[in-house]
């Protein structure tokens, strides 16, 4: 597990190694000059624990340097020297999307926030301000001896600021919507190094942005003052099905997206099909959690899907923590994911009709896989956004994402692959992008296409135009806040990665 990155011993300026360019060497070599021992370049001993990412993928690039600030005020001097070198960069939180390049870069700059980790509870317990270099472990770590909890992650190492800025799916959704909902205030640097709070009741238009909109258009936020709430351990439960029974369980799951979890809004679930030789071919998987039940036997919400004969069950009651524990990935590896979103039908067959898609997805990655000797795991998940989510987003004037109770329910449909080989990526990348296309293809024939159709920024594959699935209205007002906090451009420029306006 890794520990808090601020433990870590002091960073030591070094000169760039002789190979690097003097054009790519000189922003480093100024923002060295500014920011003195916050600077990392290739031949420092920490230069590889900085460039370690989730995914292999993005590991495999490599800045010119890191520079690592301890403070907001040390980011917003970092931007100043970056803007003014007009050097391409990138941020870095938890380093945990897939895809290359998301916040990694080739040759220019990374700011990593890995010691902006500080963790603050009020005096009143209803709010705790998190610095952006922090990944949920450490903030049910510090709030779960407290009795508390904030609407974040569901796994121990993802970053606190990818989740929140690009939405935020939680343990606590059905009843208070997602991450991003229940942010209070954001402390955010400008590209002009200017350093500005966003609430309800300051700077309105960029707090609205910032819900959901990513921040790579608008600024780096430092720090998140996040609503906490009361809360003790959870009930949860992970079950592995045969993949014979998915025709079974897929009409339950079904019903929890068009009934069962607005009647019980504390309940909460994500629905995995898989293929893996080590659980003998294709199985089911679903992790199940409920906020507020307190016996082991479950709740009446899940107890249908617990009357299905299982290959594996494991129920427990326990704090967050050791839940998002439960649920980690290891990092290393090769990664991709992709996303859709599908309408709720009045029957399951929708759902049902997009598995033979996945097996005939399968079947094309096996077949690549096989000439190259490359492990392969294909994953698709279903993620329900239940009415009471769309409910609880509308909260504080409403967030980015373009979603609305009356165009709902919809189903998050996730593609994931893991896997070993780098001569797969690109067989990877096109399976997948074909597999969502043929997804939304079929959703269309049936009536069934979600609004604008809604891409999960969190979860989307580097080709998707996420923003257009916000809507016009959205990408509109985010489109002119953007210019407004930004009027030169300069992150639209020189800010590399993940998805831009």
């Amino acid at each position: 597990m890794l520990q808090k990155w601020h433990v870590f011993m002091l960073y030591t300026s070094v000169l760039p190694v002789a190979s690097a360019s003097k054009h790519r060497a000189q922003p480093c070599v100024a923002l060295a000059a500014a920011l003195p021992g916050l600077v990392i370049f290739p031949n420092s001993t920490l230069y590889d624990t900085h460039n370690f990412y989730w995914s292999e993928r993005q590991s495999n690039l490599s800045p010119s340097c890191f520079v690592a600030p301890n403070t907001a005020q040390d980011v917003s001097t970092a931007v100043k020297v970056l803007t003014r070198h007009n050097a391409p960069f990138t941020v870095k939180g938890g380093g945990h999307t897939p895809f290359e390049g998301a916040s990694s870069i080739e040759d220019g700059v990374t700011i990593t926030l890995a010691s902006l980790t500080d963790i603050t509870v009020s005096a009143d317990r209803k709010t705790v301000s998190v610095g952006a270099g922090n990944r949920w472990i450490n903030v049910s770590e510090a709030l779960d001896p407290l009795g508390l909890a904030v609407v974040g992650g569901r796994s121990a190492t993802v970053g606190v600021s990818g989740l929140t800025l690009g939405g935020g799916i939680s343990y606590f959704s059905g009843t208070r919507g997602w991450a991003c909902d229940n942010v209070r205030n954001y402390e955010i640097v400008l590209a002009s190094g200017e350093i500005v709070n966003a609430s309800p009741v300051t700077n309105r238009d960029l707090f609205w942005a910032l819900r959901g909109g990513g921040g790579t258009n608008f600024g780096i936020v430092t720090r998140f003052d996040l609503a906490a709430h009361e809360q003790g351990d959870l009930w949860a439960s992970s079950l592995i099905w045969p993949g014979s029974v998915n025709t079974t369980l897929i009409p339950l799951l079904h019903d929890l997206l068009v009934r069962n979890l607005v009647a019980d809004p504390a309940a909460h679930l994500y629905f995995i099909l898989v293929n893996d030789a080590s659980l003998g071919g294709y199985a089911v998987v679903s992790d199940q959690f409920h906020s507020t039940h307190a016996n082991i036997s479950p709740p009446a919400v899940f107890s249908p899907f617990h009357d299905v004969p299982a290959l594996s069950v494991n129920t427990r009651i326990a704090n967050v923590s050791r839940l998002s524990r439960d649920i980690e990935q290891a990092f290393g590896g090769r990664t991709t994911w992709w996303d859709t979103t599908v309408a709720a039908t009045a029957s399951p067959n929708l759902l049902l009709d997009i598995v033979p898609l996945f097996e005939a997805h399968v079947t094309r990655l096996r077949a690549a896989a096989e000439p190259v000797n490359s492990t392969m795991t294909p994953f698709m998940v279903f993620q329900p956004i239940t009415l009471n989510i769309l409910q609880a987003m509308q909260v504080n004037g409403g967030n980015a994402l373009g979603l609305k109770p009356e165009d709902g329910p919809i189903m998050i449909v996730q593609v994931n692959v893991m896997w070993s080989s780098p001569l797969l990526d690109a067989a990877v990348e096109e399976s997948c992008g074909r597999l969502i296309r043929e997804i939304d293809t079929l959703a269309a024939e049936r009536g069934a296409r979600s609004k604008n159709g809604y891409i999960y920024m969190n979860y989307a594959g580097r080709p998707q135009d996420v923003y257009a699935g916000y809507g016009l209205e959205s990408l509109a007002r985010l489109r002119k806040t953007a210019r407004k906090w930004d009027p030169n451009g300069e992150f639209r420029k020189l800010w590399k990665g993940y998805f831009k306006l």
